[in-house]
C-alpha cells in the first residue's frame, strides 16, 4: 500500500522540518511543507495530499483558518490544525471550516499519529456515507422516475384506449336500436368503425407491451430467415388496405433478397415509419420504402448517412462496424421535423410543435429506436419543413439466398 501523502504548512522552518521528520518515521509521505496559505493552496492544486496538516497562525495575509476553507473549496481533503495557543474568535472560525482535528503544541509523536489516523479514518467513513447516500438518492429517483413512468404509461393508456372504447359502445348501442330500421350499407359502416376501433386498442395494447419489456431488459433479437421482398411487399400491401388514395406507397429493393433478421423487430421499426410517414404527411403524396445492401465500411458512413445540411442527428455507431448492412430508407413528403426539435424525437411520449392537430401517443419512434439498437444498427434522419422527411436504418445482417416461386 502506498504511503498517505500529507501536506505541512507551517511558517517556522526549523518546526515544519522537524514535523516533516517525525511524518515520514512514521511511515508518511510529505508532499511539501510550505510557509503560507498562498503556497499550500499551490501545493494542494499541483499534488493533492491525503490530509493537511495546517498551523493556524500564518504570516502573510491569509491565516491558516482562511487557508482551509479555500482548500475545502477546491478538494474533498481533511484538514487537522497545528496550534500554540488561539483566541476564543479565531478557534469559532476553525470550527466552520469543519477541522478533523487540533494537535496542540508542543506535541509527542505518537500523538501526531493517533492525530492523523482518527482523521483519515474519519474522512473515510464519511466518504462512504456520502457515497452511500448519493447511490441512496440515485436509487431513490429511478424508483420514482419508474413509478413517473408507470403512471405515464397508465394515463396515456387510459387516455388513448377512451375514445376507441367509446366508438366501440356508441356503435354497439346503434346497432342493437337500428338493427330492425338501419340499412345493411348503415350496418356495414357501423361494423366497420367498430372494426377500427379495435384495431388501434390493439396497437396501443402491443405498443405498451413492447415498451414494458424493452424498459424491463427483456427485448432480444432472434434472426430467422426472411425474403426482404415479399415481407416488405406484404407489409406496404396491408398499410395501403388501411389509407386513403392520397398517399402512394412505394417498394424500391435495389437488389436486396434475404436475409437473417428478426421478423418482429424489423416489421417494427418499417411499420413504425411508414405509418408515421403517412400520418404526417396529411396532404398525401409519394412515400417510399428503399432497401439495398452495404458493407459497412469507414468510407461508406457518410454514403449510409446522408450527411447533407438538412441532417438532424446523423449516427454512425455500430456494435459490429465490420457486418455487412441492411440499409432501409423511408421517405415521405410531410410537414417534416422543426430542426430544434430533432433530438427529442426519440424520448417517450415527446411529439413535435407542428403536429398537435395530429392525432398520435409519442411512442412509434421510441419503439423504432429500441427495435434498431437491439440489433446493434443505427438510425439518421434528414428533414425539411414542408418538403419532408427520410429516415435511414443501418441494421446488421447475415445474406442468405432464397430460391423465388
Amino acid at each position: 500500500m502506498n504511503p498517505r501523502k500529507i501536506l505541512v504548512v507551517e511558517d517556522e522552518f526549523i518546526v515544519a522540518q522537524d514535523i516533516a521528520g517525525r511524518l515520514k518515521k512514521l511511515g508518511y509521505a510529505v508532499t511539501a511543507t510550505v510557509a503560507s496559505g498562498e503556497e499550500a493552496l499551490e501545493k494542494v492544486a499541483e499534488n493533492p495530499p491525503d490530509l493537511v496538516l495546517m498551523d493556524i497562525v500564518l504570516k502573510g495575509d491569509m491565516d491558516g483558518v482562511t487557508a482551509a476553507e479555500k482548500i475545502r473549496a477546491k478538494i474533498d481533503v481533511p484538514t487537522v490544525f497545528l496550534t500554540a495557543y488561539a483566541d476564543d474568535k479565531t478557534m469559532q472560525r476553525a470550527k466552520l471550516t469543519d477541522p478533523f482535528g487540533y494537535i496542540i503544541k508542543p506535541f509527542q509523536q505518537n500523538d501526531l499519529r493517533v492525530a492523523i489516523e482518527i482523521a483519515l479514518h474519519r474522512h473515510e467513513i464519511e466518504a462512504k456515507m456520502r457515497a452511500a447516500l448519493k447511490a441512496s438518492e440515485a436509487a431513490r429517483e429511478s424508483v420514482e422516475e419508474k413509478s413517473q413512468r408507470q403512471n405515464q404509461y397508465i394515463s396515456m393508456a387510459a387516455h388513448e384506449l377512451r375514445n376507441p372504447l367509446n366508438t366501440i359502445l356508441i356503435s354497439a348501442e346503434l346497432l342493437n336500436l337500428d338493427r330492425t330500421r338501419s340499412s345493411d350499407e348503415s350496418q356495414v359502416k357501423t361494423l366497420r368503425l367498430v372494426h377500427s376501433a379495435t384495431q388501434k386498442m390493439n396497437q396501443l395494447i402491443d405498443d405498451m407491451l413492447f415498451m414494458g419489456r424493452a424498459e424491463a431488459g427483456q427485448l432480444k433479437c432472434h434472426p430467422l430467415p426472411i425474403n426482404l421482398v415479399e415481407f416488405c411487399q406484404d407489409l406496404l400491401a396491408q398499410l395501403q388496405l388501411g389509407n386513403e388514395a392520397k398517399h402512394k406507397l412505394t417498394l424500391i429493393p435495389s437488389g436486396v433478397t434475404s436475409a437473417m433478421l428478426d421478423r418482429q423487430l424489423l416489421h417494427c421499426i418499417i411499420s413504425n415509419l411508414i405509418v408515421n410517414a403517412i400520418k404526417y404527411s396529411p396532404n398525401g403524396g409519394q412515400v417510399t420504402l428503399e432497401l439495398e445492401y452495404s458493407q459497412a465500411g469507414e468510407g461508406d458512413k457518410e454514403a449510409i448517412f446522408c450527411l447533407s445540411p438538412q441532417c438532424l442527428f446523423p449516427t454512425s455507431q455500430f456494435t459490429n462496424i465490420n457486418s455487412p448492412l441492411l440499409i432501409i430508407r423511408i421517405r415521405d413528403e410531410g410537414m417534416g421535423i422543426p430542426e430544434t426539435e430533432a433530438g427529442k424525437i426519440f424520448e417517450m411520449f415527446y411529439r413535435c410543435k407542428n403536429t398537435a392537430k395530429i392525432k398520435g401517443n409519442g411512442l412509434g419512434l421510441t419503439i423504432v429506436k429500441k427495435a434498431v439498437d437491439v440489433q446493434g444498427g443505427a438510425i439518421a434522419c434528414e428533414s425539411q419543413i414542408g418538403v419532408g422527411t427520410t429516415f435511414t436504418v443501418a441494421l446488421p445482417y447475415v445474406a442468405l439466398s432464397f430460391k423465388t416461386q
